[in-house]
């Protein structure tokens, strides 16, 4: 249920998180009605865990469909009724809709933080764009015969060890690179040795990180809890 004068009329809300690059978890609201002063959405698109590899979900109001679900890593897609669109990635993670008689509340939590797209800054936007080549060059090398097949692999791995992953091969990919010309670059590095010192600071940075290659391999299963 919505509660709290600051959030009672907001259509989302980001909560902050320890990460260098992105926030802690996501709220959704989806209403009966409009407010007609902000960002109203109506639709929240995932790819969620099935009983058998994933499934796509479009979220509305009224939802009755089930209160918690597994969600694979990539794009969380919000829209509104004049198709207006809020488009925010995730790592993976899960997400609590709750539903009342005149809003449902989607509830995004994960160990890794959530990437706003639409109005983030330019470091954040990198991040996320470095990930999509990652998992492009996966799917290519993979070759899997659907889009689905190739998601129901990404979600087998733990949320935070995907992050610490991807970190790890962009810190390996930007040692190599010149970004004197480039602030967003050079703030992307910056951020990265920032992000690599909290976790390891937290002991979240294991001694030996499998690559992407690695992980879609052994298909390592979800360990972290939200």
């Amino acid at each position: 249920m919505i509660t709290g004068s600051s959030e009672k009329n907001l259509g989302y809300l980001f909560h902050h998180g320890p990460s260098h690059f992105g926030d802690g978890s996501l709220d959704v609201f989806l209403r009966e009605k409009p407010t007609l002063t902000h960002f109203d959405p109506e639709k929240v698109h995932i790819i969620a865990a099935a009983p058998r590899g994933v499934q796509s979900l479009d979220i509305h109001h009224p939802w009755r469909l089930g209160e918690r679900f597994q969600v694979c890593a990539g794009h969380i897609k919000i829209s509104d009724r004049v198709q207006k669109r809020i488009n925010v990635f995730t790592f993976g993670g899960e997400v609590r809709i709750t539903a009342v008689s005149d809003h449902t509340l989607c509830q995004f939590t994960s160990p890794a933080p959530f990437l706003e797209l639409t109005d983030g800054s330019p470091v954040t936007l990198m991040l996320a764009n470095e990930v999509d080549v990652l998992l492009a060059q996966q799917r290519a090398r993979l070759n899997p015969r659907t889009a689905s097949d190739f998601d129901s692999k990404l979600i087998l791995i733990d949320p935070l060890l995907l992050y610490l992953s991807c970190l790890q091969a962009f810190q390996h990919k930007f040692s190599r690179t010149d970004c004197f010309s480039d602030s967003t670059c050079r703030q992307f590095k910056h951020d990265l040795k920032l992000e690599n010192g909290r976790l390891q600071r937290e002991n979240r940075w294991p001694s030996s990180i499998p690559s992407l290659t690695e992980l879609l391999s052994t298909e390592l299963k979800p360990t972290s809890k939200s």
